[in-house]
């Protein structure tokens, strides 16, 4: 930009006075900046919307899923000793359950005080069976498989440690310092009675040989005993080879955690707590899109001021469509067919709220068929899916939020194509007005020359005395 004289003939501010006139000619630029501004705030509401839209679609799908309304609870009342679960399959009803004694695994160790001795030679794992005595003692080993480990010149008992467990032969095996002798322990991998097993020892691992029914000159000793785990059910006696049982009573997983003191209590019943926390989040979602709308929508007589999407028709769209969703009833022969049915209802400010002592009777009664009402039955969509699909029309790529916010987008790009020519105007303005006042100028000027030449000369002039 070219230098300029600020009045240098005519001392008139000339930069000031362009300085007010351009203030004047850029009040459309401001204009632009104020609507770029709400539409700004437009984009920015619109994305509250989607936020919290989403978030109500997220719990209405929660809500289409028979399973959550079928759900089965299993207690025990003895936590200590046995827990449970329950599939949906499961029947309700109450058994007596007591725990005699849990599947264990059998453990062996070395002595105590003094250290095996250990040399090349072969160790033979063999898996099988007990009987016992009726004093419980071993008095016969019913073998089914085995397998060999061999240890080298030199080798070590942690050597044989690693050897056995790199078997795969079925065991643990792990070396203890107890402060006096370096102990062997090895233990079944396995729960029950057929997990138990023999060690025969040859060569430099004799001293490993193992049998419960000949334990004299054994350097290892038993730490427990493969067992099977003993239940009574109903006062029937159940032997199960694991601490898990799952087909005691149908659809009822049992865990077994420790013999019990007596007799505890195995009961079965309707688990609705998953499905009422569904159905509140349900409704703490569709409130907060109230809360937003309304905020969004909103206008306060007080101060005359508008918010973001007062007077939008997407918006008063979306909040009519909702109600009318939400209110409607559903055409059902049997079970409830609405939210009011449910004990959910509008309050005056449009938010939902929920009678509990309805919602809570309507989920125990068989008859009102919530979980088909939300899920749907025999192939016909449920209000879930249902509220799900219409939500999709607005949160959909391409669907109303995102057309309504490319719209924006592009009146955005409009005001900058608006703000680029008005910016090219208003450098054409100024131009011309400096132009002119610098004519102004020098006009005033060279009229002040000529003031002040005209001044010189009449003052130069002689007097004229008039005589008398």
């Amino acid at each position: 930009m070219a230098l300029t004289a600020n009045g240098v003939g005519s001392g008139l501010d000339i930069n000031g006075i362009l300085e007010q006139l351009m203030a004047v000619e850029q009040r459309p630029l401001q204009q632009l900046n104020v609507k770029e501004a709400s539409y700004q705030s437009q984009l920015s509401a619109f994305g509250q919307v989607k936020s919290v839209l989403s978030t109500f679609q997220n719990a209405a799908n929660a809500l289409n899923s028979a399973d959550r309304f079928a759900a089965m609870r299993a207690t025990s009342s003895d936590s200590s000793a046995f827990s449970a679960t329950a599939e949906t399959s499961a029947a309700k009803g109450s058994y007596s359950f007591e725990v005699e004694q849990i599947a264990q695994g059998q453990r062996i160790v070395t002595n105590d005080t003094t250290e095996p001795s250990v040399g090349p030679g072969s160790l033979t794992i063999n898996f099988g069976s007990y009987d016992y005595d009726t004093e419980g003692l071993a008095t016969a080993f019913n073998q089914t498989s085995s397998v060999s480990v061999e240890l080298e010149e030199g080798g070590t008992l942690e050597d044989l440690r690693d050897a056995i467990n790199a078997s795969g032969a079925g065991v643990r095996a792990s070396v203890v310092d107890n402060g006096t002798a370096k102990q062997l322990v090895i233990a079944g991998s396995e729960e029950g009675a057929d997990a138990a097993f023999t060690l025969e020892g040859t060569g430099g691992l004799t001293d490993f040989s193992y049998d419960a029914t000949d334990e004299v000159g054994s350097s290892l000793t038993s730490l427990e005993v493969a067992q099977d785990a003993i239940v009574r059910l109903d006062g029937i006696t159940l032997t199960r080879g694991s601490n898990t049982i799952t087909n005691a009573i149908e659809g009822v997983t049992i865990n077994l955690l420790a013999p019990s003191d007596g007799k505890g209590k195995l009961t079965v019943a309707n688990d609705r707590a998953g499905a009422r926390s569904a159905i509140d989040a349900f409704v703490k979602a569709y409130n907060e899109i109230n809360t937003t709308l309304r905020g969004l929508t909103a206008y306060n007589t007080e101060n005359g001021q508008a918010a973001a999407l007062t007077g939008d028709a997407t918006a008063r769209s979306l909040q009519g469509q909702l109600r009318n969703i939400l209110g409607a009833v559903t055409q059902r022969t049997e079970g409830v067919g609405s939210l009011s049915e449910l004990g959910i209802s509008f309050q005056r400010d449009g938010s939902l709220a929920v009678n509990s002592a309805t919602l809570d009777a309507k989920l125990n009664d068989p008859d009102a068929d919530v979980g088909g009402f939300f899920a749907g039955s025999e192939g016909v969509q449920g209000f879930a899916a249902s509220l799900s699909a219409r939500l999709d029309g607005y949160l959909g790529s391409g669907g109303v939020l995102d057309s309504r916010q490319d719209g924006i987008n592009d009146s955005i790009s409009g005001l900058d194509r608006q703000r680029e020519t008005l910016a090219r105007r208003l450098e054409q303005i100024e131009t011309r007005y400096r132009q002119q006042f610098t004519a102004l100028d020098s006009m005033i000027s060279s009229m002040q020359q000529t003031s002040t030449f005209l001044s010189q000369q009449l003052a130069n002039l002689p007097s004229i005395t008039r005589n008398t």
